[in-house]
Formats: C-alpha cells, structure tokens, sequence
C-alpha cells in the first residue's frame, strides 16, 4: 500500500527539523489540509511540536489547535510564550479556547486570560464542567431583538458574519433581559418580505438544553431532531450560548471511544483523545491493568469450579474435552447480548423499569439459540467418537447455557444503569468471565443429572 500524503508530508518534515530548515518544514505541514496538518503535527515528538508551534503565524496556530485533540492541544499550547498564547487564543472560537484554557495550569491560565482582547467571551464558559453542555457551547452566536425586521437582521449578517457567527444557521430572538424566545432559521429569514419582523418569523416551540446538561443529552436531542446548532440557557431560560454540530461529532466520537475502551474493560481516562503512537507504556499499563486485575480475580472462580468437580473430571476424562466450546459459546452469547442492552440503554430505547421485560425478551431469544445450536452441538461431539450420552450432555448444556448467558447480559447493564454505573464498565469481558464460572456449574450439573454420579 502506498504512503498516504500525511506519512509522506511527515517524513519530509522529520528529515527537515533534522537539518534546523524549520522555515521549510513549516511550509510542509502549512501544505496540508488543516484537519491532516493536525494529525501530523500529533505524530511528531513534544520537542519537535515545541520547535514548530511557536514559529508558526497566529491564524495557522489557531487553526491547529483547534483541529487538535484538547488535550494535545492544551500540552502544545504549553510551548507558546504567554502573549503569544493569548494572542492565538482571541483567534480561536470562545469555547475551543476555553477547552485549552481549562487543561492549562491554573496560574498558567490566569495569565493568559489577562492578557486576551477576547477574555469576556471565553471568561463564561470557564466556569462549566468540560462534559456539559456549558462546557459544550460557544457564546458565538447572533441574537435578534423581536423586532428588527428581516432587512435589518441580513444586513447585521453581512457585517458580522465573518467576525461573529460562523455558523448562523439558526438566529434566537431575546427580549431585553436575554431570555429566549423563539428562533428563526437563516432559510426563513431570507424568503421572507424585507419588513417582515423577527417576533413573526420565529418558531416558538424551541428545542434547548440548560447549562448543566449532560453532554450525551445534548448530543441526543441534537440527533433526534436533525438541529445544527442548539441553544444553551441558564435555569431562569437566559441564553448563555449554543452548541454546533461539529462540537456534538467531537462528543460523540469522544463518547463512542470511551464505551469501545470501556467494553474492552480498558480504563478510557486521559488515553482516550490521544493518538496511540503518544501513549508512554506507563499510561497503557495504568489503563489496563486495574480491569485485568478484577478478571483475573473473577477467573478463579472458574478454577474454584474445576477444583470442586476434579474427581468427576477424573472419572470422566471425555467431558474435558468440551469444556473450552462451552465456555467460548456462553461467553459469547452474553456478550452480544450486553452489547444490545448497553446499545437501547444509550440510546434511551430501553429504560431500567424495562428490566422484566427485556429479561423475558432474552430468555426467549436464547432459548431460540440454544434450540438452534444445542443439535449442532450434539452432532459435533458424535463425530469427535464420545458416546451419544456425553452429545446430549454438551447439547443440554449448550441450551442452558445460552438462555443463563442472555439473562446475565440483559440484567448487569441495567443493574449498572440503576445504580448509576456506565453500563459499559459492566464490559464484555467481565461478563464472559463471569458466565465461564457459572457455566461450567451447569455443566457439570447437568453431566452429573444425564450421567449419573460419576
């Protein structure tokens, strides 16, 4: 496979930092786009970053820091002398340089913020968790008094819109204290007779979040009604800011991450908006090691189960044989099944009052997959030479198994739901563990009912 333009724009720029042509290796990774120039400027070593970053002009630094993961963008920011930083940071969006200023050293921070032009738009949004939707939102936005007439609001456009409102989808229309009251798209506002005023134009049944709204919330209501911007208002219906499109993709790739990680029983912590080659082996071992600590402990259960049925193991060499296929079939079973529950669960189609009824749901679709399974089992140990007793032992179990590993996957996620734990913490791996020990339970229970007491 061929080397994609940013492997090949980075190797140049290495070779050039190398030889100190630093004016060159600017104008290569200025060539990129600036979502690629982000990628590669994520690639190279921290003292390569601190050589580059500084010597760039202020627009192309913004540029960059914006397309940078926040905290890449805030260690970067950290190389750029204190004037210099709050210059950069007046050329960004309010709550991109918000995000950097709140991964900063606090005194750091301060000082920066003193000496931005900018401050009084960036200063409010400081004082929200990063994970809300007023840690979410940017104060960048047009407000419409009801009545300014359509012509007014255009010709406000053309002279601010490059400055203020990068995104005008929507205008909201306030009244003298803030509040909000209705919002008119840009759509409406153009087709509509010049005289036409704002108070007649907008719609009046207003999608909103508040500034304590989780951010997966607004992401929802985002996607639930196909908005590209939404507004953010304070308990007393003030508009403090909105939320755009491209900041709720940033969440919901943010969100997607921590559950894959979470699911893989990876702690996501401060490893999960960082490129994999900037990892230091210390934060992955961090990061894994806790889980793989708690399924460590769970695995011996399963050895506490072999230990307390070793004489009829012994007496029955053959059902050994099988134990692996049973253990890979229960573990996944659960697995899909959680992965369907924690799926509902995101997406608010499933509640926690719903729980008798998604366990009955999963008790019927694994009865269905054990009917299913249970004869390709039997066949499977026929031809393997073991008596057919030993087939219809595997087979039972296998249909046990399927209907006990549904109900366990359908029930800890909700459980975790209920007790205010992210489902996905209750991973995968956590579950196949679990339903290994209890499977081989019911294994040997049911080989002990078809067998006899061996």
């Amino acid at each position: 496979m061929e080397p994609s333009v940013i492997d090949v724009t980075l190797e140049e720029i290495r070779r050039l930092l190398e030889r100190g042509e630093f004016e060159r290796a600017i104008a290569a990774l200025i060539r990129l786009r600036p979502a690629d120039r982000a990628e590669a400027f994520a690639d190279l070593p921290e003292d390569d970053q601190a050589a580059l970053l500084p010597r760039l002009d202020i627009p192309a630094a913004a540029d960059l820091l914006e397309e940078l993961e926040d905290t890449a963008a805030a260690s970067a920011a950290e190389s750029l002398p204190t004037e210099r930083l709050a210059d950069v940071l007046d050329e960004m969006e309010p709550d991109e340089a918000a995000d950097i200023l709140g991964d900063l050293d606090p005194t750091r921070a301060a000082q920066a913020l003193a000496e931005m032009e900018e401050a009084e738009e960036v200063r409010p949004l400081l004082g929200h968790p990063d994970e809300s939707a007023g840690g979410l939102m940017t104060t960048d936005y047009v407000a419409l008094r009801r009545q300014t007439t359509a012509a007014q609001a255009i010709e406000f456009l053309r002279q601010t819109w490059v400055e203020q409102a990068a995104t005008p989808y929507y205008l909201y229309v306030v009244d003298r204290d803030r509040k909000l009251l209705g919002v008119v798209g840009l759509r409406e506002l153009v087709v509509a007779p010049p005289e036409t005023v704002a108070e007649a134009l907008m719609a009046r049944d207003i999608v909103y979040v508040t500034t304590d709204t989780d951010q997966e919330e607004a992401a929802r209501q985002m996607s639930h009604y196909d908005l590209f911007a939404l507004p953010v208002v304070d308990p007393q219906g003030v508009l403090q800011g909105v939320i755009t499109h491209d900041d709720i993709i940033d969440v919901l790739e943010e969100e997607a991450t921590e559950d894959v990680l979470s699911l893989g029983a990876v702690q996501a912590g401060s490893i999960s908006d960082r490129p994999y080659w900037t990892l230091r082996a210390g934060e992955i071992v961090r990061s894994r090691f806790t889980w793989l600590l708690v399924l460590f402990v769970a695995q011996t259960l399963t050895s506490m189960v072999m230990r307390r049925f070793q004489d009829q193991l012994s007496a029955a060499i053959t059902l050994a044989l099988f134990i692996p296929l049973l253990i890979g079939t229960g573990g996944n079973a659960g697995s899909q099944t959680v992965a369907t529950v924690i799926r509902g669960l995101a997406l608010q189609e499933i509640e926690p009052r719903d729980a008798g009824r998604v366990l009955l749901r999963e008790v019927r679709n694994g009865a269905l997959l054990g009917l299913l399974l249970g004869p390709v089992a039997f066949i499977w140990v026929l031809l393997t030479g073991a008596a057919g007793e030993y087939a219809l032992v595997v087979a039972a179990t296998v249909f046990v198994l399927c209907i006990w590993a549904n109900a366990v996957g359908a029930l800890v996620p909700i459980l975790a739901a209920v007790l205010g734990i992210d489902p996905t913490v209750m991973s995968a791996p956590l579950i196949s563990t679990l339903v290994d020990a209890t499977g081989l339970l019911i294994y040997f229970s049911v080989a002990i009912a078809v067998l006899g007491n061996l």
